[in-house]
């Protein structure tokens, strides 16, 4: 897709054809990245493509949504931060938008709804198979704080949406999925830069939390109501409340607090 009437030489670090075309305003250097990135983008687009149960004929599309992006971004550029890594949760984002407006075979009118529809359609079909329809409707409507209407609704559409892959609930991985770090509206209001750093800064917050013996990491998942795994906000507990569920006093909770505090803040700094 994005050959060349000749055979460039190729920079060590990919990054650099951006740099120069930033330098001289030359598009040469923006088609020579892509002459060179395409079989690591056939790729990720033929990943992507599976895990959505897409049409072998939409990695073109995507591969241009890929490209029309990288080159608005680049126009802005100027970071030390390579660009690809900027803008990867953005394009995953317009790769997303894709297969809700022109891959389905059900019109779902807006982002907000595709995303409740995912995650509605995932916890569905972890739901037991004699349990009742109302009764897991009650329980996801309370789990995800969305009306049992919406719910209901949502359940409804999942089973005419057939292309199942496209709500993503058949991944091993789908919860820490939908409640990934970097949140839509997050893409839609931070610069890619932000974006990257706060995600940097959560990816090394779950690194200092994995060192945490189980007990420990229970009791700050209890008290400040945080997921160890995915960062979601949880319900928090009082001290007293969370003592008695790792089988502590309040006065020894509130001591090991302070001592995983101060271990998660010394490796956390460490990583830094």
């Amino acid at each position: 897709m994005y050959q060349l009437g000749y055979v460039p030489i190729r920079l060590d670090d990919l990054n650099d054809y951006f740099i120069h075309y930033k330098e001289t305003r030359n598009e040469k250097y923006f088609n020579e990245f892509l002459y060179f990135y395409e079989p690591v983008l056939n790729r990720n687009t033929q990943l992507f493509i599976k895990k959505y149960g897409l049409d072998g004929n939409r990695i073109d599309n995507l591969k241009q949504i890929f490209s029309s992006m990288l080159w608005g971004e680049l126009q802005s550029y100027d970071s030390d931060i390579p660009l690809l890594q900027l803008i990867k949760y953005k394009v995953l984002k317009a790769w997303q938008e894709y297969v809700r407006t022109v891959c389905g075979n059900v019109h779902i009118d807006n982002n907000n709804l595709y995303q409740n529809l995912r995650k509605i359609a995932l916890l569905y079909s972890q739901q037991p198979n004699d349990n009742p329809l109302e009764e897991a409707v009650t329980d996801i409507s309370n789990e995800l704080n969305i009306s049992e209407r919406t719910v209901r609704k949502c359940i409804v559409t999942s089973t005419w949406f057939e292309q199942n892959s496209n709500l993503d609930i058949h991944n091993q991985d789908n919860e820490k999925y939908f409640y990934s770090s970097i949140t839509d509206v997050e893409v839609d209001t931070l610069s890619p830069e932000e974006i990257y750093f706060k995600n940097e800064q959560r990816e090394k917050l779950r690194t200092a939390l994995s060192k945490l013996k189980p007990k420990d990491l229970r009791l700050i998942e209890l008290v400040f109501g945080i997921c160890p795994d995915c960062l979601k906000s949880k319900e928090k507990m009082t001290i007293r409340e969370a003592s008695l569920r790792v089988g502590l006093t309040a006065e020894g909770a509130e001591k090991r607090l302070k001592k995983i505090l101060k271990q998660l803040k010394e490796d956390f700094q460490k990583q830094l």
